[in-house]
């Protein structure tokens, strides 16, 4: 008695691969489709004109941000007037007595009231005087946006919405 031993192939499916003519065509079609040649000479010359201090953050709010074009914009501390005007309002949360200055007082109050209890008087003391460039013992806004842009410029927009909305909470 014999074994007969047959093997069926499969039919291989073919598998056409693009051209590297028909990649770069598709590619500049997609390209004129949307536009990105003037897209990017616009980012371009807005990171040229501009010599905005952070161009990564720069360029992810100008493709990211609502009236992106003025909200992009950074000040000297490398802010966007987006992040910027967000941090105003956490200033003026913590300006009780709307002054324009926070002072030490405020500033332990805005705390316990959102979960600062966890630092001591001296914590709180030590990251007031942090905030506090002249020593006058008030923080007023310049002070206040200066102390931050040196914490925020790495995060994402997303990191930094969600680190706003829990101090505004």
């Amino acid at each position: 008695a014999h074994q007969v031993h047959t093997t069926s192939r499969a039919a291989t499916p073919r598998v056409t691969m693009a051209t590297d003519t028909e990649t770069r065509d598709a590619n500049e079609a997609y390209l004129l489709r949307h536009d990105v040649q003037d897209l990017m000479g616009g980012l371009i010359q807005a990171v040229v004109t501009q010599k905005p201090s952070d161009p990564v953050q720069f360029l992810i709010d100008r493709l990211t941000l609502e009236n992106a074009v003025v909200m992009s914009t950074q000040d000297d501390n490398g802010l966007s007037l987006y992040r910027r005007q967000r941090l105003l309002e956490v200033f003026k949360a913590i300006d009780t007595d709307r002054s324009g200055k926070v002072d030490l007082r405020e500033t332990v109050g805005f705390a316990s009231k959102h979960g600062g209890s966890v630092l001591s008087d001296e914590e709180l003391k030590s990251i007031f005087k942090d905030f506090d460039e002249n020593l006058n013992n008030e923080v007023d806004e310049r002070e206040f946006v200066k102390f931050f842009s040196r914490t925020v410029g790495p995060l994402s927009n997303f990191a930094f919405d969600e680190m706003i909305a829990e101090m505004l909470v």
